[in-house]
């Protein structure tokens, strides 16, 4: 006995499956405009996150392709606001972390007479394979922003050990994590007062 396809048991799942496909195309392609973030949205954010308020940045370009032993510059940009100009650098830090992990931080940096002056703030961007980041509090983050000018112009690095001509800086407990920090912005210090990237 023959029986017809189309009024099947299978066809009506085909159908039914073919309508579900059809429904959520069509719900993620609305969501993927209604949610869509553009480069220059992420930019804003990055800087009103790091700097505290809105400005008009723009690219600097040449990063992203160089890198030191303690990590890379992904990303830079700069600004100016209240006639003082800023630069602010997304960098990475090698594997160096807890499992070969790394972070990204964003670190903020002023100039005054066309020179690099101090480390204003940073702030963590993102990390992978690091645990223990919620020990990593605000005082862990204000100690890269207490170089004088003159330490910066003489070298002095951010370290988990007590070295000559280093700055300790480390979160007990997490000391793989705080040397991936720590390599994060050593890749900013030596590129801007060391050798370049």
């Amino acid at each position: 006995m023959k029986t017809n396809f189309f009024k099947s048991e299978a066809f009506r799942c085909v159908i039914v499956l073919f309508v579900i496909t059809v429904v959520m195309c069509g719900l993620l392609a609305v969501l993927n405009d209604l949610l869509y973030v553009s480069d220059k949205e992420r930019l804003n954010r990055a800087v009103l996150k790091v700097y505290g308020k809105e400005v008009e940045a723009s690219v600097l370009d040449g990063f992203g392709e160089g890198e030191a032993d303690s990590g890379e510059i992904i990303k830079a940009y700069c600004f100016t606001d209240e006639g003082v100009y800023y630069e602010l650098y997304n960098s990475k830090s090698s594997n160096i972390g807890y499992k070969n992990g790394s972070v990204t931080l964003w670190v903020l940096v002023k100039y005054e007479n066309d020179k690099p002056v101090s480390v204003e703030n940073v702030v963590l961007d993102s990390y992978e394979k690091q645990t223990l980041m919620s020990s990593f509090s605000t005082s862990f983050f204000e100690k890269y922003t207490s170089l004088t000018t003159e330490e910066l112009e003489s070298g002095k690095l951010f370290s988990t050990s007590a070295g000559a001509g280093s700055v300790q800086n480390i979160v007990s407990g997490a000391t793989y994590s705080s040397n991936a920090m720590n390599g994060a912005v050593n890749t900013v210090l030596l590129y801007l007062w060391g050798e370049a990237v």
